[in-house]
């Protein structure tokens, strides 16, 4: 079993949602680079746009591994209906 990249769900297993989580982060802490850069200060506005971004980032990938463990956890080895 070889070594699992980052972007990789498991070995060889490519994971989009990690990727565009990471995207989106890199695009977060562009935006505000230029926010600051651009001789703005710290607001309101720039804290609730943050917050909104931060979770747009990373909810997708909280509701992925929730559907994941919620499928994984449903596969049983066919007895649960054993009463």
């Amino acid at each position: 079993m070889g070594k699992v990249g980052f972007f990789e769900e498991a070995d060889g297993v490519k994971s989009s949602t990690r990727l565009n989580s990471f995207i989106l982060l890199l695009a977060f802490i562009g935006f505000n680079a230029m926010w600051l850069y651009g001789g703005n200060d710290l607001t309101g506005n720039l804290l609730m746009l943050d917050t909104l971004l931060l979770v747009g980032v990373f909810t997708p990938k909280y509701i992925h591994k929730l559907a994941e463990l919620k499928i994984n956890n449903g596969k049983g080895n066919g007895n649960d209906n054993v009463g």
